[in-house]
């Protein structure tokens, strides 16, 4: 049986929420869903009180029901509140597009930070998705890297509807901030020749500057490999830091370039590691951040 996202909020805040938080979250609901828009911003700014701030507890079939439901979509890193501000906004009448977008608007303009968090990890689940291309770019202008994960990390959204160029700008930025490349959802299925150049570039000025190189790089840019980037790669390969030499045998074996071959012979253990699935992107991230 399959469950829409609203049914899937709605009983999972259920599970968790007192009596009273739960009656308060129904009432609030029903105004909203009347076009109450001052009800509307109450809540949404109370819901932590009411409601409480713990993770929200989902089992592995949770998981699975949040996929089928809104392929993309990974609540396991929501909080209960975020579960029903979110359902506070799918309360709100639709049918008229433009003032959906500007109620939505108004509450990203006075949101302090969990509160944003909360909105651009919303959108995923809200009509008219794609009026909010401009808001999600804008939001990757900030210099608040929780902020920037709501959108760039566990969110289908800028696979979706992201030109090439404001993808590319997300992924650059990830690096610069520090930010894990492997959450960003569609990772390898928007590479592109464009990015790679960006990237091969970049670390080639660092590696020529003696700074180290984020090792999911390599990820990105491994695809579209010239010889600047596979002489790179094979310097760092044969004498760079071990999570390096990982990151750049999983790189490599993930390819049909030809050098790539002669390179992995310089540590064969490390390639064969790599190639056994005993190496992970997932892994990397975690050890580099």
């Amino acid at each position: 049986m399959s469950y829409t996202p609203i049914q899937l909020l709605e009983n999972w805040i259920l599970r968790q929420a007192s009596d009273a938080g739960q009656e308060w979250l129904d009432t609030q609901r029903e105004k909203v869903a009347t076009g109450d828009l001052k009800s509307l911003y109450m809540a949404f700014g109370f819901a932590p009180r009411k409601i409480g701030k713990a993770d929200l507890e989902l089992t592995e079939r949770d998981r699975n029901d949040a996929a089928e439901a809104r392929p993309g979509w990974q609540p396991h890193f929501w909080t209960i509140d975020q579960a029903a501000r979110v359902l506070l906004l799918m309360s709100l009448p639709s049918e008229d597009d433009a003032a959906y977008f500007a109620t939505i608007e108004k509450l990203f303009q006075t949101a302090e930070i969990r509160e944003q968090i909360c909105l651009y990890q919303a959108v995923q689940l809200l009509p008219h998705q794609e009026l909010f291309d401009d808001r999600l770019i804008d939001g990757l202008r900030t210099n608040i890297k929780t902020v920037f994960c709501a959108i760039a990390h566990c969110n289908p959204l800028p696979m979706e509807l992201f030109s090439e160029a404001a993808w590319n700008q997300m992924v650059l930025k990830a690096l610069f901030i520090f930010a894990a490349l492997d959450p960003i959802e569609g990772l390898d299925q928007r590479v592109n020749p464009e990015l790679a150049r960006m990237l091969i570039d970049f670390a080639h000025e660092r590696r020529a500057a003696s700074r180290p190189i984020p090792v999911e790089l390599w990820r990105v840019a491994a695809p579209f490999a010239d010889e600047i980037a596979l002489e790179d790669m094979k310097a760092l390969y044969e004498s760079g830091q071990p999570l390096e030499q990982e990151a750049i045998a999983l790189a490599l074996v993930s390819t049909a370039l030809d050098e790539a071959d002669e390179i992995l012979k310089l540590h064969p253990e490390i390639a064969k590691r790599a190639e056994k699935g005993e190496i992970t992107w997932q892994g990397i991230a975690k050890q580099a951040y």
